[in-house]
C-alpha cells in the first residue's frame, strides 16, 4: 500500500503542470503541443514506467482522464458539489413514466426529464437492468425509440434520454448544464457539449441511486448506456468518465468518439462477403477530418481541442478512450456499420476498440471488450440490439450462453480481424495487436 501511495504522489507531481487551469500562465498552449512519432503509448505511465498491474493501471487511468479533460472533452464539474433529487409521474402523452431529475449547485438549480419504459410485471429482487439510449429529437418533441421499446419487451427498463435538453447541439451553450455552469470561453478546458451530455447521463444514474431506481424497480448498478453518431461519441465519453456505467455502447461514433485520429481508410478495399456483401467493396468516402471537428462541430469539444495543430499533436488516441471503460465488472460493446460509415472510418473504430485490449487483459476481463459490425446502417440495428441484450442476459443476469439465440463469438470485430486481417493499417502491428 505504501508503494502504491508513493507512486500516486509521484504521478500527481508529474501531472501537476497539467492540472493548472488551461487559461493560466506558464501552461503549454494547444498550438505548442509536441508532435511525436507514432502513437501515444497506452501501457506506459507519464514517467516512462510500464503499466504492469491493476494498481499501475489506476495511475495511468488518472493520467488519461486528465489529458482528455484538458485537451479534448473538458473538465467535468465535481459531483460532490451537486445535489440531485427527482420526481416520477406518468408521462403526459407516451406510455411510460416521466423521471424528472433536479440538480442544484451553488445558487443555481436546473431540471431535465427522461422517459422510462417499464416491462410488464414486477421487478425481481434488486431491480431490473436498464438500457439508456440517447434520443434524437431535432424538433424538441419527445418519443420512445424502438430500441428502448425492445429493451422493455426483454425485461429491461428502457430509458430515453434527450441530451439537447441538457446542452443544445450548437455553439450557443444553452440548456440545463450551461444554466448551472455558464460557459467560460476563456477557460480552454471548459466542458464541451459531448461532456455536458455525458454529465446528464451521470445525473440520471444519481437519481436512480438516490431512490428513483427502487421506486421504478431498476438496479442502477446494471446500467447500459448507448448512443449513435454524435451521441455515440458522448456515450463513449460517459463510459470513460463514469465507472458506474456497467455496459458502454458507442455506435457509429467516428472521429472524436471511437475511431483513431491517426489513420485513414478512404479508398481501401474490403471483403464484405462474411456480411453478405461484395468481396471487393471500396470505401469511396473520406473520413471526417480534424478540421471539421475543430470547425463547425468544435462546440462538441473544449476550446483547447479546437486549437491543436494537427492529429499527430493530439496527446491521446482513441484506444485510450475505449480503455477507460475497462474494469472487471464493466463491458464495452462498440457497434458500427461499414458501407454506410465511410465518414466514420470503421477500420479506425476497430483499431481503437482492439487497441484497448491490453488493459482489459491486464484486469482479467478480456472477454468483456466487444465489437459488432453490421454491413449497412448508421444505427444500432434490431439485430444488434438482440445481440447486445443476449450478451447482457449472460453477463448481467447470469444466463448460460446456450440459453440465448446469439452466437456471442460474433462480437469480436470479425469483419476485420478474421476476414480482412491482411489489409489492415500497419498501426494494428505497431500497437502489438495479434
Amino acid at each position: 500500500m505504501f508503494c502504491f501511495l508513493f507512486c500516486l504522489v509521484l504521478v500527481l507531481c508529474v501531472l501537476l503542470p497539467v492540472c493548472v487551469p488551461a487559461h493560466a500562465e506558464n501552461v503549454l498552449s494547444p498550438e505548442d503541443l509536441p508532435r511525436p512519432e507514432g502513437f501515444p503509448p497506452l501501457m506506459k505511465l507519464a514517467n516512462g514506467s510500464p503499466v504492469e498491474s491493476a494498481e499501475d493501471w489506476q495511475l495511468r487511468r488518472a493520467e488519461l482522464l486528465e489529458l482528455y479533460s484538458r485537451w479534448m472533452y473538458g473538465r467535468m464539474p465535481d459531483p460532490a458539489s451537486e445535489t440531485v433529487t427527482w420526481e416520477i409521474a406518468p408521462h403526459e402523452t407516451l406510455p411510460g413514466q416521466k423521471l424528472t431529475v433536479h440538480v442544484a449547485a451553488g445558487n443555481a438549480a436546473v431540471s431535465f426529464s427522461v422517459i422510462v419504459s417499464l416491462p410488464d410485471g414486477s421487478a425481481a429482487d434488486g431491480g431490473r437492468p436498464c438500457y439508456l439510449e440517447y434520443g434524437f429529437s431535432w424538433g424538441g418533441g419527445e418519443f420512445i425509440p424502438d430500441n428502448c421499446r425492445y429493451a422493455a419487451s426483454r425485461g429491461y427498463a428502457g430509458i430515453t434520454y434527450f441530451p439537447t435538453a441538457v446542452a443544445s447541439d450548437n455553439d450557443r451553450h444553452s440548456g440545463a448544464f450551461y444554466e448551472l455552469y455558464p460557459f467560460d470561453e476563456d477557460a480552454g478546458d471548459f466542458p464541451g457539449v459531448l461532456a455536458a451530455w455525458a454529465w446528464g447521463v451521470s445525473r440520471v444514474i444519481d437519481a436512480l441511486e438516490n431512490g428513483a431506481g427502487e421506486t421504478l424497480g431498476i438496479d442502477p448498478a446494471k446500467c447500459i448506456v448507448a448512443g449513435v453518431s454524435r451521441y455515440g461519441k458522448s456515450a463513449a465519453v460517459a463510459g470513460a468518465y463514469d465507472p458506474r456505467i456497467r455496459v458502454t455502447v458507442p455506435s457509429c461514433s467516428g472521429a472524436g468518439g471511437v475511431a483513431v485520429y491517426r489513420t485513414d481508410n478512404h479508398g481501401k478495399e474490403y471483403d464484405l462477403s462474411s456480411l453478405g456483401g461484395s468481396s471487393r467493396w471500396i470505401n469511396d468516402s473520406i473520413n471526417e477530418p480534424l478540421s471539421n471537428l475543430q470547425g463547425g462541430e468544435g462546440y462538441w469539444f473544449c476550446e483547447n481541442f479546437r486549437k491543436i495543430a494537427d492529429a499527430g499533436s493530439i496527446p491521446v488516441e482513441q484506444y485510450m478512450l475505449c480503455a477507460l471503460a475497462a474494469a472487471p465488472d464493466r463491458h464495452l460493446i462498440v457497434v458500427t456499420g461499414i458501407t454506410s460509415e465511410g465518414w466514420n472510418n470503421t477500420e479506425g473504430q476497430c483499431l481503437a476498440w482492439i487497441g484497448s485490449q491490453p488493459v482489459w487483459d491486464l484486469l482479467g476481463c478480456g472477454e468483456q471488450n466487444n465489437m459488432i459490425i453490421h454491413r449497412d446502417g448508421h444505427a444500432i440495428l434490431n439485430s444488434d440490439m438482440e445481440m447486445i441484450l443476449d450478451y447482457c442476459d449472460v453477463r448481467l443476469l447470469g444466463k448460460e450462453p446456450a440459453e440465448v439465440k446469439t452466437d456471442l463469438s460474433l462480437m469480436k470485430g470479425n469483419l476485420f480481424l478474421q476476414h480482412n486481417r491482411d489489409r489492415l493499417d500497419p498501426a494494428f502491428d505497431l500497437l502489438g495487436i495479434d
